[in-house]
């Protein structure tokens, strides 16, 4: 069963414009699922929608009006990450002793050695 997103006829006219407003109220991450008719009311359409990154179908304008209060799409609140704090994983120094291993042997076996 899909969510779907309801834009009003007074925002698009058509159902063709009511999916380009979609992409453009929520910045392209919210589309179509083309799988799913859409559904034309009297007032509205209603849009059967998915998320490229797997959160609900909200409006740009309510996520960065989110961001401005600290919050993100969940209502957790923001954290600043250091400026010296990677976005991977931090290996711990076995980990680490084992990866440059690794390399090395991977650097000889390319040397022929």
């Amino acid at each position: 069963m899909p969510a779907y997103r309801i834009i009003s006829k007074s925002e698009a006219s058509t159902k063709e414009a009511a999916v380009e407003f979609l992409l453009q109220d929520t910045g392209g991450a919210v589309r179509w699922d083309s799988t799913f008719p859409i559904i034309e009311d009297d007032d509205c359409f209603r849009i059967p929608a998915w998320s490229a990154d797997g959160r609900a179908a909200m409006p740009l304008s309510v996520v960065r009006a989110l961001a401005t209060l600290g919050k993100d799409a969940d209502g957790n609140d923001l954290k600043e990450r250091p400026y010296n704090d990677s976005a991977g994983p931090h290996p711990t120094p076995d980990r680490l002793e084992e990866l440059k291993a690794n390399a090395a042997n991977f650097y000889k076996m390319l040397r022929g050695e």
